[in-house]
């Protein structure tokens, strides 16, 4: 599911039309125009982090009385890494001017997270240029610097949490106040059950929207679109025009069009009409299972990514067929990451747990350090990214691992109480910050990892296999029963 940092270019032009220069410096002492160009350019970089508001401040360095303030348009949560804007000499100010720029969380009420200052020279002819980089943290891209770094966002690895967000049930304390999941947001929150389909076993789910998903069986063909109601239920709409063993999905959330791999190594997609057939791709991966997908969908475009038993990794930019990208001498079973510069897969080599990273660079993917895993840990089964510095992977025997700053450690795997028991698989994972890790057990059970310790959330009968969720406040799970399980809200 999924957030690296994206970067922006935020361009100020200040400009006014007043022909006589004194009346352009009297009215407004930083326009600048085609008619009365700048004097000194300054360039801004943005390191780390997208500011809401940016001022630059103009002291004279003869006589620090004399100041001026410019707004200097922000880049934007969406945009680039540099800005611009200029100005002209005030005058009466001297051809020395002290600049310092200062950036702020969110809006320009918002904590001073960044400052840089510097000497500029106004040239008598011609246009200098100042550069000055602003740096701070924002770990997840949410517009809040870290607590660390001077701001406001007690966890800067989770975009569930900050001040700005809204408090939700989901076991965290997403508004920094130092509560979790206050009275009365959890009211009406609960598990809820899809009637089963006869015939389906639920390998994946694939949320796209609040409230609606996609489950594919490895079965009978079988497809279903799930929607909840306003009253708790559910409307399943099946497909079974999808021939083929499905085992994993990504669903587009534009518009709900979802994504398939399967266990005989293929490839398709349809949409929500059901005038429209089921497409199947022409790769051929030699019957090596497709054993996870993960999409993102940028400026109009979809781009995919699957993982095979065989050690193939694909890239598929819709609507082009799928190519291969990489092949690794693993068995992956699980793929994920905010962007396409953020992906990790994970699975198994021999008898040892592995991960690889993206290269940014462009080249063959690299082989994470692991841990070294317990007697009996053989494999990673499920990989969630939930920042470009905090990731989990879960497998084997309670295997669970937390990648944080780049490097793997072993979190306690869920307890077993029984003499000489190992604690069961985890078969999938999905996380929303350190407090909220939430497991797939071959126990049939649905757990919660804190942090700290590991909690019960949902006993099962039905076989659970997948848990997905687009926000912190919903989850879908899969069954091999042929039923989904929904946890949150009801429909308001």
């Amino acid at each position: 599911m999924k957030r690296a940092m994206a970067m922006g270019l935020g361009l100020l032009c200040i400009t006014c039309t007043v022909p006589d220069i004194e009346e352009l410096e009297a009215e407004r002492p930083s326009g600048c125009d085609v008619n009365h160009p700048c004097q000194v350019q300054v360039r801004l970089t943005y390191e780390g982090f997208r500011p809401g508001c940016v001022t630059l401040r103009l002291v004279d360095a003869e006589d620090a009385s004399r100041t001026l303030e410019l707004p200097v348009e922000p880049p934007g949560l969406a945009g680039p890494a540099t800005g611009q804007v200029g100005f002209v000499r005030s005058a009466g100010w001297s051809d020395t001017v002290k600049i310092t720029a200062s950036a702020r969380e969110r809006t320009c009420a918002g904590s001073e997270v960044a400052t840089a200052s510097a000497q500029g020279v106004v040239p008598e002819k011609g246009t200098s240029t100042v550069e000055l980089t602003l740096s701070a943290w924002d770990e997840d891209g949410d517009g809040y610097v870290s607590a660390t770094g001077g701001g406001t966002d007690c966890d800067d690895r989770s975009v569930s949490i900050s001040p700005g967000r809204e408090e939700r049930c989901d076991f965290l304390d997403n508004t920094c106040d130092g509560r979790e999941d206050p009275a009365p947001v959890c009211d009406g929150v609960d598990w809820r059950t899809t009637e089963p389909i006869t015939g389906a076993a639920f390998r994946d789910v694939a949320p796209h929207a609040r409230n609606q998903a996609w489950f594919v069986s490895d079965s009978n063909d079988v497809l279903a679109h799930v929607r909840q109601g306003s009253d708790g239920g559910f409307d399943v709409e099946p497909f079974t025009d999808c021939h083929g063993a499905w085992s994993t999905a990504w669903a587009r959330p534009s518009d709900g069009r979802v994504f398939m791999g399967s266990w005989e190594g293929r490839l398709a997609t349809r949409t929500l009409a059901a005038s429209e057939p089921c497409t199947l791709t022409s790769f051929d991966g030699g019957g090596a299972a497709i054993q996870d997908l993960v999409g993102f969908e940028v400026g109009g475009a979809t781009t995919l990514y699957a993982v095979s038993e065989a050690g193939d990794i694909l890239r598929w930019n819709y609507p082009a067929e799928p190519v291969r990208v990489e092949r690794v001498d693993a068995d992956l079973r699980a793929i994920h990451g905010l962007d396409p510069r953020t992906l990790i897969t994970v699975g198994q080599a021999g008898e040892v747990p592995v991960a690889y990273h993206v290269n940014a660079d462009g080249g063959p993917w690299l082989r994470e350090t692991l841990p070294p895993p317990s007697g009996g840990q053989h494999a990673l089964h499920a990989v969630h990214v939930v920042a470009p510095g905090l990731a989990y992977a879960a497998g084997d025997q309670g295997l669970l691992l937390e990648r944080a700053a780049g490097t793997w450690s072993t979190k306690p795997p869920y307890p077993v109480f029984v003499d000489g028991g190992v604690s069961p698989d985890i078969l999938d994972v999905v996380a929303f910050g350190q407090g909220s890790v939430i497991a797939v057990l071959d126990t049939d059970d649905i757990v919660r990892f804190d942090g700290e310790t590991w909690r019960d959330f949902r006993f099962g009968t039905e076989g659970f296999t997948a848990v997905e969720g687009l926000s912190s406040d919903e989850l879908w799970s899969a069954t091999l029963a042929g039923t989904g399980f929904h946890w949150g809200p009801l429909v308001p």
